[in-house]
């Protein structure tokens, strides 16, 4: 009777074992594939080959070589065997940033001719690419940053002229030469000007060149680049174009550069009233955030540990941006110092943000604030939709400065005493349970 009554693997529902299978490498779902019929057919479902994503070892063997030993190199027949039984499932491929750069060349080269073999394109569910070239090395001397170029390029330029149908395209951290970037641009648009939605290129070149190429996607309405790739004239175009979203990411690749000029925005706003502009900081980068002066900018984001938000930065911000600012957000737990300091620590940029961006609907804080600070900023803006702070991140203390009367406040004083005291407020201010939260929690933001 029990044995009857207990459950077994083979009457998991299909959902939950697809589930399964898209956590599993590709040759580890070959493997579980032959344990059974029904395994079998699950490796076949659509839902499981929707991503496919190349890192290291994936589609490749292990080959001996005298003074190396065993090394891992791709396997032009397992790579063969994968396009033509699944390859007409995939949604989205993504190539991420591998250092060997000979398997991320051959993965190309086989696919480019995969998809120009047929008559008919053979992935007709394709609609995203992500490309991201690994563009550091580390060498005896130090680290070498270099761009692609060469038969990696041209390998590049061939696969996306054969291309077709694509939505969603990411080419990052390439680093090309001025006199290639017609070149890619032209075998982009042989095939998708017309589909592609949504259009990724950060660091495209090794100095400040602006890209007017853009023009030539006729249904493009996201755009995300770094501000070297951008000048008056291409804000211009943009705000003639049927963009309407523009993401501004600089990251540690990202070389100096000028800021649009403040006349480009004030005409991009008469032409495009509806254009929205989001600044970013991303990755392991030092450079403080890049301003555009007077941009329809509503989302501010730093995606970076090894940054603060300066009083002087939240000044500017503030004098650019109070009408228009609706988001702002820290992403990653910091890895520099914290004061413990009121004039050290961010409470007063914090301070200022929320009291002069009356649209400000978001506030993500990951540097080191008061218990007297959130509750000031709860009280100032009451219809936050999210505040998020950092339990390891908040003080218990009121040590604003004197000049501020909400600070010599004895009911704030004797409120921001403690935690629970200081939880409950919040929750009463903003009409819902508030909590600030664990860093394990804020990683998963």
């Amino acid at each position: 009777m029990f044995e009857d009554n207990e459950s077994s693997w083979e009457d998991l529902p299909d959902i939950l074992l697809e589930d399964i299978f898209v956590l599993l490498e590709p040759r580890h779902r070959l493997e579980a594939s032959q344990v059974c019929s029904r395994w079998y057919e699950t490796f076949y479902a659509p839902r499981v080959w929707e991503h496919f994503t190349l890192k290291g070892n994936i589609l490749t063997k292990r080959r001996f070589y005298v003074y190396k030993g065993y090394q891992r190199e791709t396997c032009p027949r397992k790579t063969q065997i994968c396009l033509h039984r699944v390859g007409y499932l995939f949604k989205k491929i993504t190539i991420t940033p591998i250092h060997d750069f000979q398997h991320v060349y051959e993965f190309i080269r086989i696919l480019r001719a995969f998809l120009g073999y047929f008559e008919e394109f053979p992935m007709p569910l394709l609609r995203t690419f992500h490309f991201t070239f690994t563009c550091e090395t580390r060498g005896i001397t130090g680290v070498i940053v270099h761009g692609t170029g060469g038969k990696m390029m041209e390998e590049l330029r061939h696969l996306l002229r054969n291309m077709k149908f694509l939505k969603d395209l990411k080419l990052n951290n390439l680093m090309l030469d001025d006199a290639e970037v017609a070149g890619l641009f032209d075998a982009i648009t042989y095939n998708c000007s017309e589909t592609i939605q949504t259009l990724e290129i950060l660091n495209f070149t090794k100095v400040p060149y602006p890209i007017l190429d853009i023009t030539l996607f006729n249904n493009l309405h996201t755009l995300r680049t770094s501000p070297q790739h951008l000048d008056d004239e291409v804000v211009v175009i943009l705000a003639s174009s049927g963009v309407s979203n523009l993401h501004i990411i600089q990251g540690r690749y990202t070389c100096t550069t000028d800021s649009v000029s403040d006349d480009a925005w004030r005409l991009l706003k008469q032409i495009a009233p509806y254009f929205r502009v989001t600044l970013e900081v991303r990755g392991h980068t030092k450079t403080p955030l890049i301003l555009q002066p007077h941009a329809p900018v509503n989302r501010i984001v730093y995606d970076c540990p090894n940054l603060k938000f300066p009083h002087e930065t939240a000044v500017w911000v503030v004098h650019y941006y109070h009408t228009t600012l609706e988001y702002f957000a820290q992403k990653r737990l910091p890895r520099t110092h914290g004061p413990r300091t009121f004039h050290d620590r961010g409470d007063a940029a914090f301070l200022m943000l929320v009291r002069s961006c009356p649209k400000l609907h978001t506030l993500v804080i990951s540097e080191r604030i008061s218990t007297a600070t959130a509750i000031l900023v709860a009280r100032t803006k009451p219809c936050l939709e999210k505040f998020i702070v950092r339990q390891n991140g908040l003080l218990k203390r009121c040590d604003g400065p004197k000049t501020d009367n909400s600070f010599s406040n004895a009911e704030l004083r004797r409120v921001a005493r403690s935690y629970e005291t200081t939880r409950d407020e919040i929750s009463k201010i903003l009409g819902r349970r508030w909590l600030p939260m664990s860093d394990r929690n804020f990683k998963k933001l």
